[in-house]
């Protein structure tokens, strides 16, 4: 397994690992942003940009070559479906305005840029949206999540729940719901590193949009994030299969009900390696997939004590 880092202009300096299989049996996983190798399945890189991403075309040139408009979409503050008075001053056949239609269509337009923020919820949205913008390629989300996403974050902004909170940690808090609603494991220090806000404030904004909107998260799943601490610790395909198994019956029994994910992940690994003889220290598990090493400890005590079956 080779790690090589490349440049892009979404991702900077990002490590991607390569393994020695033919690139032809390469899987693309657009939902989770995640590239898979076939033949062994390791997660050769993750957080990638989704390739549905389009163009950015000026006005003109898309008036110039399309007569349609763009679709609507949540993404977009007006959705896509505004109004949009062109900024220069001439007439169909390209001749220029008088001067009485010259000063009545810039009071159109100030007025029309006035009516785009007429509130303070949708002064709140603009920035927001371009907040989610840059985060999408970010952490490597598809336009189906980032629908659903700016759903859940104009469903909070009607109910008022932005108010006193800042737009980035109710932002956060709405990625963090869309993926846990959608199954895709984006853990909570992955939203608060991305969007640079501390972890404590993205969970208290959670917990209110959970209580408030009535929100029907799924329970997350150690098996979700199998493929990539695998990839991260680079553990082999047979320690992998061990993994799956203490983790499928750990499911079953329901023993570490209510603990993280990634902790009872980690537990797992770390016997699977014992097993296969395969040297990783708790402290080198617990640094990968940023949970504490007591913690590894304890949930790896608890998974010692089932029976595994490996197919």
């Amino acid at each position: 397994m080779v790690i090589k880092k490349f440049n892009n202009s979404q991702n900077e300096h990002k490590d991607t690992l390569v393994c020695d299989h033919d690139k032809k049996g390469l899987i693309t996983d657009e939902s989770r942003g995640e590239i898979i190798c076939g033949p062994c399945g390791q997660v050769l890189s993750d957080g990638i940009s989704s390739s549905d991403a389009k163009p950015r075309y000026t006005l003109d040139n898309f008036l110039a070559n399309s007569q349609t408009g763009p679709k609507s979409s949540l993404t977009v503050y007006d959705r896509g479906l505004s109004t949009i008075i062109g900024a220069r001053n001439v007439d169909f056949a390209g001749r220029r305005i008088s001067s009485d239609i010259f000063s009545r269509f810039k009071s159109m337009r100030i007025w029309d840029s006035r009516s785009r923020s007429k509130n303070t919820t949708g002064r709140n949205l603009i920035p927001a949206l371009i907040v989610l913008d840059g985060v999408k390629q970010k952490l490597g989300l598809s336009s189906t999540v980032a629908e659903h996403i700016a759903f859940i974050y104009r469903k909070a902004s009607s109910f008022g729940l932005t108010r006193g909170r800042g737009t980035t940690e109710v932002m956060a808090a709405s990625i963090y719901a869309a993926c846990r609603e959608q199954g895709i494991p984006r853990s909570l220090d992955e939203v608060s590193d991305a969007l640079n806000v501390t972890k404590k404030k993205v969970s208290r904004c959670y917990r209110v949009l959970i209580n408030q909107l009535d929100l029907k998260t799924e329970l997350a799943n150690p098996l979700d994030c199998l493929s990539k601490f695998c990839s991260l610790l680079g553990i082999s395909e047979k320690t992998k299969r061990h993994a799956f198994g203490i983790l499928k019956q750990a499911n079953s029994t329901r023993v570490l009900s209510g603990s993280k994910p990634a902790v009872i992940c980690g537990g797992a690994l770390y016997l699977a390696c014992i097993v296969n003889d395969e040297y990783k220290s708790q402290l080198k598990i617990a640094e990968k997939i940023r949970v504490s090493a007591p913690s590894i400890r304890n949930a790896a005590n608890v998974l010692d004590k089932l029976p595994v079956r490996i197919n």
